[in-house]
């Protein structure tokens, strides 16, 4: 069930899982490769980070929406990676696909990655105390939650991206690309920024702060909730200026 994000105050994972469909198998094989997680408390304004790589010895097909300015999707990128040898951005070649007899192996590897997801979301919320999980377009991690068994426990599963849709009336959603250049989104050494938020990143998760990485992806959807609770007067103005270029051009 998706929820409205200014509902019950409390603790908020903001997550992102991100994913790799098995190199020659035609998409049919899909597999989580990373996921960020950061936990906001609001009593204090604290965040604390959780993430994990997925790394087994296998071809993943990398897939990245490309945008235009205005947030509309105007084609696919794709590259090939390997987790577990620390191989990215290799050649894709459409036409190749793996044998027959590779398949249930590339099943039974992708399983081991959903069950190492349910443990990973085990963790996080098994404190009881989070009652709201917060995720840009929800269509994938509903997906793979319902893959790999993952009970919600209760927590509300809130959309960020349905739900400013929502709020402005919208025709087109508005990419995570987008809506972090309207925020004025930035990475500096130990902190990463918004217009009007700033939080401290551990060292250990500096390194994973790019985008369509889970890790800077998840804190690029906290600081826009971050803007889109505390400061709406602000981040409406400069979507419905985007808006308004956006549709004067179409």
């Amino acid at each position: 069930m998706v929820e409205s994000a200014t509902g019950e105050a409390g603790r908020r994972v903001y997550l992102d899982i991100e994913f790799g469909y098995v190199y020659g198998t035609c998409r049919a094989v899909m597999m989580p490769i990373e996921i960020g997680a950061v936990v906001h408390r609001p009593e204090d304004d604290s965040v604390h980070y959780a993430g994990e790589q997925f790394r087994y010895d296998i071809d993943v097909e990398i897939w990245k929406k490309v945008t235009d300015a205005c947030g509309k999707t105007v084609g696919v990128a794709t590259t090939v990676a390997n987790m577990a040898r620390g191989e990215y951005g290799m050649t894709y070649d459409h036409s190749f696909r793996v044998p027959d007899g590779a398949v249930p192996a590339a099943k039974a590897t992708a399983q081991k990655a959903f069950t190492g997801l349910r443990l990973f979301m085990e963790s996080v919320i098994s404190a009881g105390d989070i009652p709201a999980i917060v995720v840009f377009a929800a269509a994938m991690e509903k997906k793979a939650f319902r893959t790999a068994n993952v009970s919600l426990d209760g927590c509300m599963l809130v959309d960020l991206q349905r739900e400013i849709r929502r709020h402005f009336k919208m025709k087109q959603v508005l990419s995570l690309d987008r809506l972090a250049r309207l925020i004025d989104f930035s990475v500096d050494g130990s902190t990463v920024a918004s217009t009007h938020f700033r939080y401290p990143v551990p060292g250990e998760y500096r390194h994973f702060l790019g985008a369509h990485r889970g890790m800077g992806d998840a804190v690029r959807t906290f600081l826009l909730a971050r803007e889109y609770q505390e400061q709406l007067p602000d981040l409406e103005a400069r979507i419905r200026a985007l808006v308004k270029t956006c549709e004067s051009e179409e």
